[in-house]
């Protein structure tokens, strides 16, 4: 398997656990016995997930050859849709403290 295949599906997969950890997953609360710990721990590890992540995709697209056909579309897409999961985490957090809706 190429590196920039291997790095974009590392990346992928960071992106999907960080959509896990949200504050709204009713399996976190299981956990951690109160909402201060889900918060807080829910910030931290997305924090990092999501910093792991784009460093990889950053390292997939720095691999990337110029035969690779459908890794290199989606490795310049991934950048968007880590943004849109950050931006799911905000809206999320602030709904979570009675900020929104």
């Amino acid at each position: 398997m190429a590196r920039s295949k291997l790095y974009f599906y590392l990346a992928t997969i960071l992106v999907l656990i960080s959509i896990y950890f949200n504050t709204h997953n009713p399996l976190l609360t299981t956990y951690f016995s109160s909402m201060i710990k889900v918060i807080f721990m829910c910030c931290i590890i997305n924090a990092i997930i999501l910093i792991v992540a784009i460093i990889l995709n950053d390292k997939s697209i720095k691999h990337l050859h110029e035969n690779s056909d459908w890794v290199r579309i989606a490795s310049k897409i991934l950048p968007f849709i880590i943004l849109i999961v950050i931006l799911f985490h905000l809206i999320s957090s602030l709904s979570t403290f009675g900020i929104l809706f």
